[in-house]
């Protein structure tokens, strides 16, 4: 147990006056009448940092400066540096001798554009059907309009009707009012997008037929070399309890006077039991590629007082944050087994007066 544990006398002390202050001056039992019992609760963690080291080929665009970064010739013989600790952001390292600076296979750092294949514009339909007639009634003279109506060789602009019904000279045949006035006949007009030129200019490329290369960013060229990477991950696991909380005060032990060691890779404290040893030495073995290590540890003594007789009361005594002794007072189970009872009780005789009363009236 740690050293600044409450004595039994120091206890006896804290439940008399707890007592007196519910007694009120009454008679009652005191602080000898109790059985003591110790529970000596363990809680902790063990934090690791544990290495991994990785190497890969890697590729930036244009020339890239690695100046910066540490060398090294073998990645697991690399001895990290008194200010190198990656264990929030990764350490990288340069192989040495793997940096060379290469060209690009797009030449120039340019690449036909794949939208339009290099051309600089993509092929478009001259004419489109016209949206009014959609190429079925273009012309009411049909025979006279020289069989079906074939595309011009610059097709009409789309015009637009004032009036549903309305009919324009046809451009074919030239009957006056007999073809619609959206395409004048043709049944077709010219193209929006292209203006009937059969080609839109490519905005992907900007009318050039290439692109910026991808790969290398434009630069024409890349950097490459081995990359090495020493990075370190924290495996945090809690030690089991020897002996877990009261259930009956959880709740108040979380602001109780815990006795709080912090430890790296030295010794468990002399102090420490021989339980609460044998629970913490199975998470000390070292893990594969451990560097470091903390462990936590917290330790109060929570002291159970019950009636050397029987009682409905107990009582847990424990240092509270500020050193003080704090008393909580819960029932205990013989209480609560006879609370039982004496709700049973009155349950059923709630019941046979009901029943008698019912018997009675009818």
């Amino acid at each position: 147990m740690a050293a600044d544990d409450p004595s039994d006398d120091e206890v006896r002390a804290a439940l008399d006056t707890f007592l007196a202050r519910g007694r009120n001056g009454r008679p009652g039992p005191s602080a000898t009448d109790f059985v003591l019992t110790r529970l000596h609760l363990l809680e902790g963690t063990v934090t690791r940092s544990v290495e991994d080291r990785t190497q890969e080929t890697r590729h930036l665009p244009g020339t890239v400066d690695l100046s910066q970064r540490p060398v090294y010739d073998v990645l697991k013989h690399y001895k990290l540096g008194p200010h190198e600790t990656p264990l929030h952001h990764p350490l990288d390292l340069v192989r040495n001798g793997s940096v060379h600076l290469r060209s690009c296979d797009c030449g120039n750092g340019r690449r036909r554009c794949a939208d339009c294949d290099g051309m600089t514009y993509r092929p478009c339909e001259p004419a489109e059907v016209c949206s009014l007639c959609e190429g079925v009634a273009a012309c009411t003279h049909y025979l006279n309009h020289g069989g079906l109506p074939g595309t011009p060789p610059r097709p009409p602009g789309p015009g637009r009707a004032g009036r549903p019904d309305e009919r324009v000279t046809c451009e074919g045949c030239h009957t006056p009012a007999g073809a619609c006035p959206g395409c004048r006949g043709w049944g077709k007009v010219r193209c929006r997008k292209c203006k009937a030129s059969g080609r839109i200019a490519c905005k992907p490329c900007g009318r050039t037929g290439t692109v910026r290369c991808a790969t290398c960013e434009g630069h024409g060229n890349l950097t490459s070399w081995t990359a090495g990477r020493i990075v370190w991950t924290s495996e945090t696991e809690t030690v089991r309890p020897p002996v877990p909380r009261p259930r009956r005060v959880t709740s108040e032990l979380a602001s109780a006077g815990w006795h709080e060691d912090r430890l790296g890779d030295g010794p468990l404290p002399d102090d420490l039991s021989p339980a609460h040893r044998k629970a913490l030495e199975p998470h000390l073995r070292p893990r594969k590629e451990e560097k470091e290590r903390q462990v936590a540890i917290q330790r109060l003594t929570v002291v159970k007082a019950t009636p050397s007789g029987s009682g409905n009361l107990e009582f847990y005594v424990f240092p509270s944050a500020d050193g003080r002794l704090d008393v909580v007072r819960r029932l205990s189970e013989e209480g609560r087994r006879k609370a039982s009872l004496t709700v049973a009780a009155v349950v059923a005789l709630v019941v046979l007066v009901l029943v008698l009363v019912l018997y009675l009236v009818l």
